[in-house]
Order: structure tokens, then C-alpha cells, then sequence
């Protein structure tokens, strides 16, 4: 009987909790590090895209039944921020990326760590707003993230302390936030094959900057990748900063670097 009763009440459960919508499960990470169980959230895609995509009414009405959409302030999430309003005008819209300083045209604000004490923040704070009898619950949540953002920090700055990172290739601006906190160089590269006298020069500019390190992403062209880390003696690295957990994605890069 007992049993029968949990089953009849565990949709009712469920139902109870905050709903709320992210873009791409990187936000949903974040957003579960203060509300944890007291939260259920629908992300509108399974990994990040540039590119807005048409969803099915059915979809966008299902998403818009949320309390909250927090997101990045992304150029595509504001393009569903506005679909989704359509669909339920009381719809939260919150950009955890608010009160940050910001580096022109790049909204990657989540490489730099310290950066994540103001996400972390206003994901509090909109917790708190709006489900103000779990206060307590969220702040004991949101000061465990603190301590984990600042030991992530520290442990980042440590390894890179000890190493001789200073200047690196760059095709993309992905991790601008990053160099930026830690004083790293980032030298952009165009994403195109070098003739011999190109090499030649890039080759002695490489030697010159102590260049040691490449940045990639699994979209370049492998062979591209090969040739030019081959000519110039350099070791490509891999980065996806769109990777679910933040800390693992931004630990596992750092160690790339200093190895």
C-alpha cells in the first residue's frame, strides 16, 4: 500500500520542483551547483550550435512552460529567449553572464574561473527572488561552488606558475578570458595551408615568441593540423569549451598546456 502511495505522489514530486530551460547542458551544470534538487531543467539542445534552429510548436510551448531560461547571453540564446517569450510572456529570462567585464564581441566569459563567482552569483540570486523559502538551501550550495571556483583557480595558477606558457596559437577566441587572467598571448592563426617562404618566416616568428602550443577544435581540418604543427614543431591541443563540466573541461586544458 505504502508503495502504491510513493508511485501516486513521485509525478507530483517532480511536478513541485522549479522547472526551469538552458540552452546547452554546460548551463545546466552551472544552474545545478546552487539549486541541485530543488530544480528540473530542459535544455533546448544536447550540445552547443551556433546557429539558431526552428523548433516545433509542441517543443517551444514545452520549453516556455518553465519558470526561468537561463542562459549566456549568446547571440543564438537571445533569438530563443525571444521564441520562447512568445509562447508564456512571463517567462524569466536571466543572463548569468550579467555584471562581468567583458571583452568585446566575445560572450566565452566562462574560460576565465573567477568569471564563474558572478555566474554563480546571479544564478543565486534569481533563486533567491523567486523561491525565497529555499534561501538557505541555495546559499550553503552557492558558497560550497565558491570554494570550488577559488580552488580551481588557484590550482590552474599553480601549474601554470611552474611552467614556461607564455605565448600560444590560436584559431579562435574562444579562450581569450582565459589568457587574459592568466597572461597568456594568444597569436591568431587564418585557418589556411602555408607556402615554403610562409613556414620559413612563421617558423623563425615561432622560435622567436617561444610558441609551443596550438589551440584546435575537432571541427579543423586534421591534415591542416598535422602539417603545420609538423613544420613548426609544436603541440596541437585540443579545446572544447562547451564541454558539460566547466571545472574537469578547464583543469584537463590546463594540464595540456603545461605538459
Amino acid at each position: 500500500m505504502f508503495r502504491v502511495i510513493l508511485l501516486l505522489l513521485f509525478p507530483l514530486f517532480l511536478f513541485s520542483k522549479n522547472l526551469v530551460v538552458t540552452y546547452f547542458p554546460l548551463e545546466t551544470h552551472l544552474v545545478n551547483k546552487i539549486a541541485q534538487k530543488e530544480v528540473r531543467a530542459r535544455e533546448i539542445t544536447s550540445r552547443y550550435l551556433d546557429t539558431y534552429k526552428e523548433l516545433p510548436i509542441s517543443e517551444l510551448s514545452k520549453l516556455a512552460n518553465t519558470k526561468i531560461f537561463f542562459h549566456f547571453g549568446l547571440d543564438v540564446e537571445k533569438q530563443y529567449a525571444e521564441a520562447l517569450l512568445k509562447y508564456n510572456p512571463k517567462l524569466i529570462v536571466v543572463d548569468i553572464s550579467s555584471n562581468i567585464n567583458k571583452i568585446k564581441n566575445n560572450p566565452y566569459v566562462w574560460t576565465d574561473p573567477l568569471n564563474l563567482r558572478a555566474v554563480a552569483k546571479n544564478i543565486y540570486d534569481t533563486f533567491v527572488e523567486y523561491d525565497k523559502s529555499k534561501e538557505s538551501y541555495y546559499k550553503e550550495n552557492y558558497e560550497k561552488f565558491l570554494d570550488e571556483i577559488d580552488q580551481t583557480f588557484l590550482t590552474i595558477k599553480q601549474k601554470l606558475n611552474s611552467c614556461e606558457v607564455q605565448n600560444i596559437y590560436v584559431f579562435d577566441d574562444y579562450w581569450e578570458y582565459f589568457a587574459k587572467r592568466f597572461g597568456i598571448v594568444t597569436t591568431f592563426r587564418e585557418k589556411k595551408n602555408l607556402n615554403v617562404t610562409e613556414i620559413s618566416q612563421l617558423n623563425e616568428y615561432t622560435k622567436d615568441k617561444n610558441i609551443t602550443k596550438l589551440l584546435f577544435s575537432k571541427d579543423d581540418k586534421q591534415d591542416f593540423i598535422t602539417s603545420l604543427t609538423k613544420n613548426l614543431n609544436i603541440k596541437a591541443i585540443e579545446d572544447n569549451i562547451f564541454n558539460d563540466f566547466w571545472q574537469l573541461n578547464i583543469l584537463d586544458f590546463t594540464q595540456h598546456l603545461t605538459e
